[in-house]
């Protein structure tokens, strides 16, 4: 990773427009062209910015989080712990994080095990959806953070993004394993919206998506839950009894029924 996208992806992570991360630094037009990796930055102009949004040098050329934790291992721990319902576990992982970002996600997602998600405040909910509509390269923390924060988006505008999302990747043949996880993850938990929203246009194009990807283990469940949602617009009512059990007997209950 270079120093461009090492810069869009920490600005991202702790929610700021570019004119903010090279306020009185550097100009927002050169600060631009250093993420999209048409400039070069000075040593001194990347300190003074790391400095000035009191983000770690040290820990900026590092792959891990402000906890100390690599960052895909962080993720796993936090979605690990958002399915098992285990909200000791996320406020201790929001307690060890100094990332203001992963801090106000974990409180979103408690606020939703919690039925609170109706409280959450504008401004907050405002600047985790952030992260994503300034995205101009998906990459796994994108995708990941977009994972858990779906529910956050109208109907109307997650369309288009669902559809961009899965247009792009379907026409990458190099896609790696982990991001076509993450991807299917999102195409499920939208699978999930389409079907209460009743557009079965919008579903079914999902399922078709979910069919396509390869039949491995990482993506079973993914192709189980589709097949779920397949059986219930069909109004097969059996199978989709019987995929259920199936699922419940896996212990994937609650990728079902957090929304």
């Amino acid at each position: 990773m270079n120093i461009g996208e090492r810069l869009h992806q920490v600005r991202n992570l702790h929610g700021l427009r570019q004119e903010q991360m090279a306020a009185g630094i550097i100009s927002k037009s050169q600060y631009w062209r250093i993420e999209k990796e048409s400039n070069a930055i000075r040593a001194s102009s990347l300190i003074k910015i790391l400095n000035q949004n009191k983000i770690s040098v040290l820990k900026f050329f590092k792959d891990i989080d402000d906890s100390g934790i690599k960052r895909r291992e962080l993720q796993d721990l936090v979605t690990n712990a958002y399915f098992a319902r285990d909200y000791k576990k996320l406020e201790k992982i929001k307690k060890q994080s100094t990332n203001l970002q992963m801090k106000r996600l974990i409180d979103w997602l408690l606020a939703e095990l919690k039925g609170e998600s109706q409280d959450f405040p504008d401004e907050d909910k405002r600047k985790l959806r952030y992260n994503v509509w300034q995205v101009e390269r998906w990459n796994d923390d994108v995708l990941w953070f977009f994972f858990h924060t779906l529910y956050l988006y109208k109907y109307s505008n997650l369309e288009g993004i669902i559809n961009a999302l899965i247009s792009k990747f379907t026409k990458n043949e190099k896609i790696e394993d982990r991001q076509l996880q993450l991807i299917a993850s999102i195409a499920v938990r939208y699978l999930n919206i389409c079907y209460k929203q009743n557009n079965r246009y919008e579903a079914k194009k999902v399922i078709r998506f979910l069919r396509k990807i390869p039949d491995k283990i990482e993506f079973g469940l993914a192709k189980m839950i589709s097949d779920y949602y397949e059986a219930l617009l069909d109004k097969k009512k059996a199978d989709a009894e019987e995929i259920l059990d199936l699922i419940k007997a896996c212990g994937y209950e609650n990728y079902l029924s957090l929304n």
